[in-house]
Formats: C-alpha cells, structure tokens, sequence
C-alpha cells in the first residue's frame, strides 16, 4: 500500500477512536520514510492525546523542522508544551500559528486558554472572542469565554456567556458547575445552588458540584448541610484537599473543633502548597490555646504567599492570643501595607493598640474598619467595650449587639421570635434568654425586675442549674430552662441587652443590696453547719475561672500565691473553687497547715440553690473574675474581687452592678500577684474590727 493511502488508513483510524491502529500505521509510514512530517506530526498529536505530552512535544518540534509553514503544526505543539506547564512557549507556538494563518479560530482558542493560565485574562478574552468571530457556535471558546469574563471580575458578562454555553450543550455538568460560581458570586445564590444540583442530577458523583454546593450552604449559614456536602465530595474523591479544608471550616462552624482540625491536617498532607488550609488550622489550634503550633502553621502559610494580607493578619492574631500585642501589631501593619482597606486587620491592631493603654488610637481604627465594612461584628463588639469600659455607656450598648456574630463569646441560642428593640411592649409577652457564662447571666439579671413592668408578661429561660434560684428571685416572671418552643412570647431579647434601654447612664443603676433570694431552709442549714466552725470569720475563696485560655490565665493567680491570707489568724476558709481543684486545696492545705473547709454532698458547679444558701452565710468572699462573684454580690454579701480593670466598671473605681462588691487592683508598678498581700491587710483589719484578730 502507497504511503499516502496508509495515511488515509491512518487517519480514519484515529478519527474513529481507533488509536492503537492509527499509532501502529503512523510507525510504519515513518520507518519506511522518516521524512514523512505529516506522519510524524499526526503520531504527535495522537501521543498528546493519549497524555504523553512530552513525547508529543518532540515528534511536533521534528515535524516543524521538516516544514515550519503549516499553522496546525505550531497550534498542536503549544497545546502538548500548554499541558506540560510550558505556558511562556506555548504562547509563542500559538502566535507563529496565527502569523501563518489569522483566521484560524482553534489558535485563538487556544492562545487564550494559554493567556488565561498566564493570568492575562484581558488578553484571553480578546482572543476567544476572535476565535468565536471566525466560527460563531464554536462551543469550546464560548465555554473559555466565561471562565476568563469570570477570572477578570465580569461577572454579569460571565454569566451571560454561560448561559449561552449551555444553549450549545445543555446538559455538561461541568458547564452548570462553572455557571453555578458565577451566579454564586453575583449573589444570585439560588440560581446557583439550582446549577449545582443540575450538575449532581447528571453526574452524580461530581465531587466538585458537591464541595460548591457545599460553600454555598456554609456561606448561607447551613452548616450541618454544609458538613454534609463536602463529605458527600470526599465519598466521591478522598483526596480533595480543597473539600477537606471546606469540611473542616463548616465543622469548626458548628463548634466540632477537635473534627475540624482533623480535616485542615488532611487537607495539608494532601497539598502542602494549600495556604488557606495552613491558615485555617492555625486559627483552629490557636482558638484552642495550641499557640506555637498554630504559629508554625501561619509560618508554613507565609513561606508560600509572604505578600497575602490574610496570612499576615491571621499570624498576628495568634501572637495577640499569647498576649504579645506589639508583636502582633507589627504583623497587622504588615497585612494593611499589602492591603490598606483589610477591615479585619484593622479592628484586631485597634485590639492591639487598646492592649497597649491607648485608647482613643485603638477607637479611630474600630471606625476606619467599620467605615470600610460596616458589619464587621468584632469590630462592632471591640469597641463597644472600650466605650464601656471608659464610661460612655450609650454608644457602648450601641455596639453590644454584635458580641455574638463577633467570634468573640460563642454564638447566642436566639429563639425563633423577632428581637425587642425597645419598642411598648404593652399586650406582648416578652422571652428573656440567659447569655455567655453563668456570671454574665447573673449580672445582668438585675435588670429583669425593671423590664417586667414593660410587658404584660415576662418568660426567663436560663441554664437548669440555675432555674429554682430564678424562679424564687423573680417570681414576677415565668422562669424555665430554654425549651423549643417560644412559650406564646411576641419578642425576644438576650438578657445582655436590656442594659441598652435600662442601664443608659450610672444614674440608672438601683442601689438595691441584692437580686437573688436563696432557700431560706437551705439557709438555715449552712448556717448551722457554718457556726459548727467556731468564731471567726468566714470567708469564702476561689482564685480562678474554670475556663483557663492563654487570654484569661493572666487575670487569675494560683492557690499558693494568697500565702498572706492563709497565714491570718482568726479565719475560717471556705472553698467556693468549681471544678477539679482537690489536689490544689490539698497541697495549699499541706504547705500552709491551714484547713480549707469543704463539704462532699454539695456540688459546687452544678447546686446552685445549695451554693448560695452556704455563700448567704458568709462573711466576705474572696474571689476574681469568677460565676461564684457575681452570686455572692448578686446576694448582696460582701465581696472583695481582686484582678484588673475591666469593661463592668463603665469609667468608675467600682463596679456599679454590684453595691456590696470592693475592688482590688494592681497598682501600676504592681503585678496581680502582689495584691492578696493588701487583701490580707483589710482582711487583717477586718478581722480586729469583729474582735477575731
């Protein structure tokens, strides 16, 4: 057979998928004549084909030797050196096939697919725009199109691009995911969850459809939907590491820490390169006080991009969370450099600069970040207790409502009802829900007497522990434990915000001794059991949260360090410490030959109508920033809080919330740990005051 009828031979071959036969005649035509470049250069192309691109490079490259005038020789070789990631030499293949022939449409095509992984979108656009001019339909170029309208920020031309992509192939799942993006980034998130689920209803097993999906419900806020489509992506390709990092953001959502951690590491084992992953599980490991390892993460993430505002930024605020602010505030600087319209890089220096004593600078940066995003929430929350904090309570309670969004105290469980907002609340029922710790709930249940004049009726959720002893102090209002159901309210407001209609001056603040009212029969007991102790006074103590992250361990001191009160005579200490404290009482007990009295058959942390029958009976507690201060002062019993300025003082020396509560703070050249040695000296006179020293 003549050479140029084994070439037909050949070609039919390979157009009809046949490819072993078609490679098998191409050899042969080259083994009888290697000059034969139209062979060489179609064993090229079917070499490409079957993704062996490199050797398709070469054989293209000995054809164009042989004749270097022929335009889909060129075009055939950038695309092989295209697939090899020879973009730069791709492109100039492209370019000497437009120059032998300009209206060649695949070569426009093609240059823009190369132009497009260039990053020169704008270039693409121009040329996949040629390519369609010279074969209007040509479906390929329609589709690349819209992918480079979309790179380039065209997002309504984008979509109409792939809108008219899929008018030429209607049901390419890949199409529907890609216009899914689109329509997702135009807000139109309905359109594209609508794509999404078109695409998975012809390819099920689409892993890609399925994380998109997965975004979309997380970006909309749900997450156990969300969680539950990236893990149907993981089903259908493990190695995902972009589905593992969006599994693990959803997880985290969901406070499913620990499992979102898990899925961050997977992510970067499966692509190291991964930034957004190395910063991700950084966050994660600092919100859960693992600060050099999430240190180490945010390095990893820099070495890849060290000019991304993000990474930068997310450094910093691990270094904020050790305490290091001027550390930290070097890394804020460095993320508003790259990017000197990054909002959140602008409220976390705020944070910072306030950490630092410099207020009013921290409050112009809260308002140049929320000048550039309005509804940053931690932004919002940070200055609102620097407000508070200085005293000015109308424009602190302003912002207070953005504590939960804000990351900052946990999400608030809001019942399915429409928020109070200060409106008469004449004929409405209003539900009343306890927020953040057991102290700030019981803080602001001071306010509860003066809103259930407001409404015809009250309904008080809080946590179970605490419901008798609300039930008892409030009987104005109906107390529960929070239920599903909204109990027939109209509106709704968490307890936190009833200082913003209530608490707008210190002028508003009652001088009311107490708003709890223990078991008397429960009184009566401890106070039985107390007077078994003997004369003396009795002074309750705890020395710390039992919360302990990297931020709160420096408002508390250890056990050992009240040395100067446990060496008082004429005391009996009682032990109000939650939580797993025995070994601590024992080896304070042991060093200090001092009983610290405790009674096995009440439970500290979850008996709170037993805890507050024994605090009534006390004489002072000793506490810091603790649940079991807020209750002696929301009782009315002394209480002497040691630790530093905080926001509850609102600008004053005091804490108006609580009459019966005195403060004592480190003097500026003092440390925490120098103040139970002043502690020890009221106490000491306190002591002589009541004929016990």
């Amino acid at each position: 057979m003549a050479h140029d009828d084994l070439l037909s031979a050949a070609l039919r071959h390979h157009r009809a998928g046949d490819l072993d036969a078609a490679e098998a005649l191409y050899r042969r035509i080259l083994l009888a004549d290697p000059r034969r470049h139209a062979a060489r250069h179609l064993l090229g192309v079917l070499a490409h084909q079957r993704g062996r691109s490199g050797e398709a490079a070469s054989l293209i490259a000995e054809a164009i030797r042989a004749n270097g005038t022929i335009a889909e020789y060129h075009g055939n070789l950038g695309l092989a050196l295209a697939a090899l990631g020879r973009h730069v030499e791709a492109e100039a293949c492209q370019r000497r096939a437009l120059a032998l022939r300009a209206d060649y449409p695949e070569a426009h095509h093609n240059l823009g697919l190369v132009l497009a992984a260039l990053g020169r979108h704008g270039e693409a656009i121009g040329h996949f725009a040629d390519a369609l001019r010279l074969r209007p339909g040509f479906a390929p170029a329609v589709r690349a199109l819209a992918g480079a309208l979309h790179s380039d920020g065209r997002l309504a031309d984008a979509a109409e691009a792939y809108a008219e992509a899929l008018r030429l192939d209607p049901r390419n799942p890949v199409l529907l995911n890609d216009f899914g993006l689109a329509l997702r980034d135009l807000g139109r998130d309905g359109d594209a969850a609508r794509c999404f689920d078109a695409a998975l209803a012809l390819h099920p097993d689409f892993a890609e459809a399925w994380d998109n999906l997965g975004a979309l419900k997380a970006a909309q806020g749900h997450m156990e939907e969300a969680a539950a489509c990236h893990r149907a992506a993981l089903a259908r390709r493990w190695d995902s590491a972009a589905a593992w990092n969006n599994l693990g953001i959803a997880l985290n959502a969901l406070g499913r820490g620990d499992e979102a951690i898990a899925a961050w590491r997977q992510a970067v084992i499966l692509e190291p390169g991964q930034t957004e992953a190395w910063s991700n599980l950084g966050n994660g490991l600092r919100d859960r006080d693992g600060f050099d390892d999430a240190i180490a993460c945010h390095h990893r993430a820099l070495r890849v991009v060290p000019a991304q505002p993000a990474a930068n930024n997310n450094h910093g605020h691990a270094l904020q969370g050790m305490g290091r602010h001027g550390e930290a505030a070097r890394w804020f600087r460095r993320a508003l450099a790259l990017d000197p319209a990054y909002a959140e890089a602008l409220s976390n220096l705020g944070l910072a600069v306030q950490r630092s004593g410099r207020t009013a600078d921290a409050e112009r940066l809260y308002n140049r970040a929320l000048a550039l995003q309005p509804g940053l929430a931690l932004a919002r929350f940070d200055r609102s207790l620097l407000r508070l904090e200085r005293g000015d309570l109308a424009g602190g309670w302003a912002d207070y409502g953005a504590r939960f969004a804000s990351g900052r105290i946990g999400a608030g469980q809001s019942p399915p009802l429409p928020p109070w907002r200060g409106e008469d609340l004449a004929g409405k029922r209003l539900l009343v829900w306890g927020e953040q710790g057991v102290g700030d709930t019981i803080l602001f249940a001071s306010l509860i007497p003066e809103v259930v004049g407001w409404a015809t009726a009250v309904v008080v959720e809080v946590d179970p522990r605490m419901v008798p002893l609300f039930a008892r102090s409030f009987p104005m209002a109906t107390v529960r434990a929070p239920a599903d159901d909204a109990g027939g309210c109209d509106v709704q407001a968490p307890v936190g915000s009833l200082a913003g209609w209530f608490r707008t001056t210190l002028a508003d603040f009652p001088g009311r001794p107490a708003w709890l009212t223990p078991d008397p029969a429960l009184v009566e007991r401890w106070r039985d059991r107390l007077a078994a102790l003997g004369p003396g006074l009795r002074v309750g103590i705890g020395w710390r949260s039992q919360v302990m992250t990297e931020e709160r361990r420096a408002a508390y001191t250890a056990l050992e360090a009240w040395e100067p009160v446990f060496a008082l005579p004429g005391l009996h200490l009682v032990n109000l410490q939650y939580g797993d404290c025995a070994t601590e009482l024992a080896e304070a007990e042991s060093r200090f030959g001092r009983a610290i009295h405790r009674w096995d058959d009440l439970d500290l942390k979850d008996d709170f109508d037993g805890m507050a029958a024994l605090v009534a009976n006390l004489d002072l507690v000793l506490s810091p920033a603790m649940s079991v201060g807020e209750l002696a002062g929301a009782l009315g019993v002394p209480v002497w809080r040691v630790g530093r300025r905080d926001w509850t003082q609102l600008g004053t020396g005091v804490r108006p919330w609580f009459p019966a509560q005195r403060l004592f703070q480190p003097a500026p050249e003092e440390t925490l740990g120098d103040v139970p040695a002043r502690v020890a000296r009221a106490l000491a006179a306190m002591a002589r005051s009541r004929n016990f020293g």
